[in-house]
């Protein structure tokens, strides 16, 4: 339900009412799979192999900072490069990729395809010796083949897929962030691992639908929706909330303040400007306390 509504909003609140493609594009169909393969084998790895927890500790300006590196930490940070190397190696096989001279244009590109990886991996050690791990490593698998296509469909301006390949990229952009908040809050971890995690997630989702939306990188609008976030992750540390309702709290915030950036940005106003995020406010709030 929360994944139709934000496409409904990029569709209609956003102010653009998109065309239907007469086709799909699809990146090389050998790597897509040889990529995505190789990632979701890695988090597999996680099952069979098993490795003994090292515990790091050391001092910064007095604070004590005490962690565990365990295999699993390490198979996610892999895996994130992997999702951004593999996001590069399908965009060398696009068409009119050798008409851009300076390969670090597709950074941009990496940015959701490594929230999915990150994200896959945190919801799969959460859900660890469960039935419910291989239900997210299913979903996982079919949400990163949709991402990677998703992301090739977008690189070259003005595509005969690109309006819906956009609307879909900031739609699960933030279905992405919503998993990766339920999963981080029911980990019931740390407020010190907890902040920088969903802070940089947030950071990423905003600055790439601030992109999408507006062709152009607001770094600064980012960071200040990233503080924002970070802000508000410690009331909830504090709350009896469940981790449901302090995610679709917290995505309907991070999406309601990228919408004011952008109303911002295009000089919107009057209920142009206010429409967007507070009914995704209301449809977050309202699913919060429905189905939570």
């Amino acid at each position: 339900m929360l994944l139709l509504g934000v496409i409904l909003f990029q569709y209609f609140a956003g102010g653009k009412i998109i065309d239907m493609p007469t086709k799909t594009a699809l990146p090389d169909l050998e790597r897509l799979s040889i990529v995505t393969a190789i990632i979701m084998l890695a988090f597999a790895l996680t099952q069979l192999i098993s490795y003994p927890a090292q515990n790091i500790s050391f001092s910064v300006f007095g604070i004590l900072i005490d962690f565990v590196l365990d295999f699993n930490i390490l198979v996610i940070a892999f895996s994130v490069l992997l999702a951004a190397a593999g996001m590069d190696w399908l965009i060398q096989s696009h068409p009119e990729a050798q008409l851009f001279d300076n390969r670090w244009e597709t950074i941009r590109h990496w940015i959701v395809p490594v929230l999915t990886a990150l994200v896959i991996g945190v919801a799969l050690i959460a859900f660890a010796g469960s039935l419910l791990w291989w239900v997210v490593y299913i979903l996982g698998s079919l949400l990163l083949f949709a991402v990677f296509i998703g992301e090739y469909n977008v690189f070259v301006a003005g595509s005969a897929v690109n309006p819906l390949a956009i609307v879909g990229l900031n739609a699960l952009s933030f279905v992405l962030f919503l998993l990766l908040s339920i999963a981080i809050f029911s980990a019931n971890i740390r407020l010190y691992i907890r902040l920088p995690l969903l802070g940089i997630g947030a950071l990423m989702v905003t600055s790439r639908t601030l992109f999408l939306r507006l062709g152009e990188w607001h770094t600064l609008w980012g960071l200040v929706i990233s503080l924002v976030v970070s802000e508000v992750l410690i009331g909830f540390h504090y709350l009896p909330l469940n981790p449901i309702r302090q995610g679709l709290l917290l995505v309907g915030m991070v999406y309601a303040l990228t919408s004011m950036v952008t109303g911002i940005k295009e000089s919107r106003r009057s209920w142009a400007f206010w429409g967007e995020p507070v009914a995704m406010l209301l449809l977050t709030l309202i699913v919060s306390i429905v189905w939570a």
